[in-house]
């Protein structure tokens, strides 16, 4: 009997020593000894900084009773439990999380925490936003205290902004838009004068704008006159040649190309686009050999008979009185010859019909490697190939199809569109390096 009692007695004990040691166990301090990124394809690659949006994964030891993970003083919701091992968290961070000056407690910055039932331990590695992109420029041509759109993604905690020739816009003097897609700002004095591109810099990263920006001497329709130094043949479908400042509220003064031309040729009120089928509202002839050898002569180098012209576009700026909603701007190298075409229906968005609204002039971009027949050319075939032929641009209206599905667009309400400023540009874009 005391036997048993004895043996009961050290079993009880031995238990209790086993619950006690398990317990210790449990009581472990959080460590981390690295963090990987967390894709397909790539699960090994270590991280020293992590951007918004990306899965990565913790690896250390003493997740097993995490209860609640922050990022920049931001707790992280929804982590999948079966996603948390006792080495190992995954997880998203999520896009909501502040970084750089939206951090208000700056202890808080560029930190993860991992808070257990027995730790609350808190690590240093950059936090960053998605990787900036630049998609394009709303006036590349716009002059000194113009106000202009940049357009990408990203666009979150930028620093500076830098305008060809090195002319530096601060943070302060420019404004992002909620979504992170768009950044207002005013052309800097010096800003205007060098062919370039625009750089964007902050917190999460830079990027660069294709090279179009102030491509002043590549213009080859500038006064709408016949002569050596203009492009431009003939149109019935144009208003007169105007110098005015139009409109009164541009962005800027003055946002206007010294010459522009515009259509319906009577007036507003002349035709209501929508209602046409298939028809020109406004359009001219050029001569595109002219075309090429003023650009050539004119533009310093930037475009020589040996660049490609998959590295070039025709641009022109452009405003309207109403919202751009139907119609499309086609411009044919060769007139009537669909392989030297390109037709751009801007109002169409992943779609959806988003008309384009003004508040000063903007520029239209349409690349050359859109047109079959000249991808993959030098400037000289496609010069020497285009000879003596009419070139044309016009103005449309009708069915457009895009992705497969036709649009029309809506009513342009006693709306006139004027144009100017024809040229054609370089078209790359640098990568700037985000590692």
């Amino acid at each position: 009997m005391r036997l048993l009692k004895y043996i009961k007695a050290h079993c009880l004990l031995g238990a209790l020593l086993i619950a006690l040691l398990s317990a210790c166990r449990d009581e472990v301090p959080v460590t981390v000894t690295r963090i990987c990124t967390q894709k397909v394809g790539d699960t090994e690659t270590e991280l020293t900084q992590v951007r918004l949006g990306e899965m990565i994964r913790i690896e250390g030891n003493g997740f097993a009773t995490t209860k609640a993970i922050y990022c920049n003083g931001v707790s992280v919701s929804g982590i999948n439990s079966n996603f948390i091992t006792d080495t190992q968290i995954i997880f998203t961070i999520p896009e909501s999380v502040p970084i750089g000056s939206e951090v208000k407690n700056k202890e808080e910055l560029n930190t993860i925490r991992i808070v257990t039932e027995y730790d609350n331990f808190v690590f240093s590695i950059p936090v960053l936003g998605g990787t900036p992109t630049i998609s394009g420029v709303s006036h590349t041509l716009a002059k000194a205290g113009e106000l202009i759109h940049i357009y990408g993604t990203n666009l979150r905690g930028i620093d500076k902004i830098t305008f060809p020739g090195d002319v530096v816009v601060e943070a302060g003097m420019f404004t992002e838009n909620s979504d992170y897609t768009m950044i207002t700002v005013e052309v800097p004095e010096g800003g205007d004068r060098i062919p370039g591109e625009i750089c964007v810099e902050g917190i999460s990263g830079g990027a660069y704008s294709y090279n179009y920006m102030n491509c002043k001497d590549c213009i080859f329709i500038r006064t709408f006159a016949k002569g050596d130094d203009d492009a431009y043949n003939y149109s019935n479908y144009l208003t007169a040649v105007t110098q005015g400042q139009l409109p009164a509220d541009t962005y800027g003064e003055p946002g206007n190309p010294e010459y522009y031309r515009g259509f319906p040729k009577d007036g507003p009120e002349d035709i209501d686009p929508v209602t046409q089928s298939d028809k020109e509202i406004g359009n001219f002839r050029l001569y595109s050999k002219k075309m090429w050898d003023i650009v050539l002569a004119n533009s310093n180098g930037l475009i020589k008979e040996s660049t490609s012209c998959d590295k070039l576009a025709i641009q022109f700026d452009y405003y309207a009185t109403a919202p751009w909603s139907t119609g499309c701007f086609r411009w044919e190298m060769i007139e009537g010859k669909g392989d030297y075409r390109q037709t751009t229906v801007s109002w169409v968005e992943n779609g959806e019909i988003v008309p384009v609204t003004f508040k000063g002039w903007r520029t239209l971009t349409m690349p050359l490697s859109e047109m079959s027949a000249v991808k993959g050319k030098s400037v000289k075939q496609v010069r020497e190939t285009v000879g003596d032929a009419t070139g044309k641009f016009i103005y449309k209206v009708g069915k457009f199809q895009v992705g497969g599905t036709y649009y029309t667009g809506t009513i342009m309400n006693d709306c006139q569109i004027f144009v100017g400023n024809f040229r054609i540009v370089p078209y790359s874009k640098k990568s700037y390096s985000n590692n």
